[in-house]
């Protein structure tokens, strides 16, 4: 149908131009010509219409979005619902004609609103529906529109708003069922990453912050990644990571150096050391103790190591030609970097193969050929032969527990399920590895520049990989002295950033300024809270005596709280804050709790730092 620009279609668009001047366009709506394109592109079976009460409603198909009396009363009643009374912010799935995020707008000027449409059609007739002046004037809005759904996730993430409760109706999401199904799978899986993140961060914190705090003096010396950069433009990668499947590429890993780059995950260096290989790259990013283990014992003199600043310490006594720091995946090391220098940042999907292959991409690779990757269990196997959890199993095997009851508990511990593998077939994989493939799966859409293949199809498949055989890169023609030309000069240039020199001691003074720093904000903030504390627990002791003024109380706790947030130490705080306030039924209770794991989250650091 074609629709004409009338007065209420004109006035929302030029509010919506005026407000999100670069999403009206993205979405073909900048101007009047491409609003009147657009609209002559609407199906004949979407409908603006009236209804009994005066206010219009919406059909798709013949089916209602609305009522088709009352739409307005109808999202009256639907606000009242317990769901919709939160007034922290809300998402709304669908946005229908905006009956709904209007009124919750309205009734919460200062709360966040986020309104994610993937339909242009309908959130024109949307525009030209009614006057939508007061929602699109909402302070704190922001509109999702037009995109596919791992791009809109992406925008709610960017904005903060991921956190906010999301509000589904079936009639609003049934025009596009399948868009919001995939969202709201997105959002799932973001839950649970983010669910297994928090419980990494309470079990390892405290080992993370030590581990930092030994390597203060790495962090201030070595060069980091952002040296190396597109250094082997054009070049085929192979990364080797630790799946079963590695033991079918390692007797042919000899030939494959000639032809290509070799990045190795720690867990796979061993395998290709006993192959009689040296990667070129070895990536740790896993500051267990656990990790440095795969590396102990192994010499790789003409490898470059990668690595983060929280590793296990003896980690950086790893035998190799250089040694580079990554980005710091932690708010300590991040601290500093912000006051130094930035260092090159890689992808962290939660597994040390994603890093790796992040690594292949910042290096330039022109391709990208994954190895042992096989995020599952191909055959029922857990690891490549003779890797170190394998050797450890057995070390430990006794007659009560043996090697295949450790075996066992890797395969199923983690409630597997088979998933499609590249061959048209399923393998064995679990909640934990489909993550990381869901990551490689959303950075490939990000970097089609780094096209990516598997070497080992008998894995999880990976949507966004190629397979391709191991004789397509072994056809490849011979490049290992130009490689090991570019591997010489980045040696070369990160043993230079290490040379005594002015610009080594310059660097080692912002270094010192901006530990300093730290120390002085992490002091302010524990101040700050032992001081809420203790108001707190006066206040809790005076209950039966004379009590301060309330809003007094409430105005002094509010401004420890303001500075607090303002506290530059306060994400460092964080790694190690052990405090679950939520347990606590009073809220006074819960105050003193969180200011007394504030305060003893800076003493650690403190106590941390002073020990290095």
């Amino acid at each position: 149908m074609s629709l004409p620009l009338s007065d209420t279609l004109a006035g929302n668009l030029a509010l919506l131009r005026a407000r999100f001047p670069e999403l009206a366009r993205l979405v073909s709506l900048g101007t009047d010509e491409e609003a009147a394109a657009l609209a002559a592109r609407v199906p004949t079976d979407w409908r603006v219409e009236p209804t009994p009460s005066g206010s219009p409603t919406l059909t798709v198909r013949g089916v209602p979005v609305h009522s088709r009396y009352n739409p307005l009363r109808e999202a009256e009643r639907a606000l009242a619902e317990g769901s919709l009374a939160s007034p922290d912010g809300m998402a709304f799935a669908g946005a229908g004609l905006a009956y709904l995020p209007e009124l919750y707008a309205a009734r919460n000027p200062n709360a966040p609103v986020a309104i994610v449409e993937p339909d242009l059609f309908l959130f024109l007739l949307c525009l030209s529906a009614r006057d939508l002046s007061g929602l699109l004037s909402h302070e704190r809005l922001t509109l999702v529109v037009g995109l596919a759904a791992p791009d809109a996730n992406a925008v709610i993430e960017a904005a903060g708003l991921d956190s906010l409760p999301v509000h589904e109706s079936p009639a609003l999401a049934a025009p596009n069922a399948a868009w919001f199904a995939e969202w709201a799978s997105i959002r799932k899986r973001n839950r649970e990453k983010k669910e297994i993140n928090a419980n990494t961060l309470r079990r390892f914190g405290g080992l993370w912050l030590r581990n930092m705090a030994r390597n203060l003096g790495h962090m201030r010396d070595l060069a980091g990644i952002e040296l190396i950069g597109n250094r082997f433009s054009g070049m085929p990668f192979v990364v080797l990571a630790a799946g079963p499947s590695l033991d079918r590429i390692l007797p042919r890993l000899a030939e494959l150096r000639e032809r290509a780059v070799i990045v190795c995950v720690d867990t796979a260096c061993r395998a290709a050391s006993r192959a009689g290989v040296e990667p070129d790259f070895v990536v740790l990013v896993d500051p267990q103790y656990w990790n440095f283990r795969h590396l102990d014992g192994v010499s790789a003199p003409r490898s470059v190591l990668v690595t983060e600043a929280a590793a296990y310490p003896p980690v950086f006594r790893f035998q190799c030609r250089a040694r580079l720091l990554a980005a710091s995946l932690f708010p300590l090391g991040s601290y500093l970097e912000a006051r130094t220098r930035p260092r090159g940042a890689l992808g962290a999907g939660g597994s040390v193969s994603t890093s790796a292959w992040d690594l292949a991409r910042v290096l330039g690779a022109g391709s990208i050929h994954m190895a042992g990757l096989d995020l599952g269990f191909p055959g029922r196997q857990t690891h490549f032969r003779g890797s170190v959890f394998e050797e450890r199993t057995h070390a430990d095997s006794t007659r009560l527990c043996p090697a295949e009851t450790s075996g066992t508990a890797a395969l199923y511990g983690a409630g597997p399920r088979p998933v499609p593998d590249y061959l048209g077939g399923t393998v064995l994989s679990d909640k934990r590895l489909i993550l990381y493939a869901w990551w490689f799966e959303s950075k490939l859409a990000s970097h089609p520049e780094a096209p990516t293949f598997t070497l080992t199809p008998e894995g999880t498949r990976i949507p966004g990989f190629r397979v391709a055989a191991i004789e397509e890169l072994l056809a490849l023609p011979r490049i290992r002295p130009e490689i090991d030309r570019a591997l010489d000069a980045l040696a070369a240039e990160a043993d230079r950033w290490t040379a005594p020199g002015p610009e080594k001691d310059a660097r080692d003074h912002a270094f010192a300024s901006a530990l300093a720093e730290l120390e002085r904000d992490l002091a302010a903030l524990k101040t700050l809270a032992s001081r809420g504390a203790r108001r707190c627990a006066d206040e809790r002791a005076g209950r039966t005596a004379r009590k301060m003024d309330p809003a007094a109380f409430a105005r002094e706790l509010a401004e420890i709280d303001r500075a607090i947030l303002a506290n530059g130490a306060k994400e460092v705080s964080a790694m190690v804050f052990a405090a679950e306030p939520e347990a606590e039924a009073d809220p006074l209770a819960a105050s003193l709790a969180t200011y007394r794991a504030i305060a003893e989250a800076a003493d650690q650091n403190l106590r941390a730092l002073k020990k290095d």
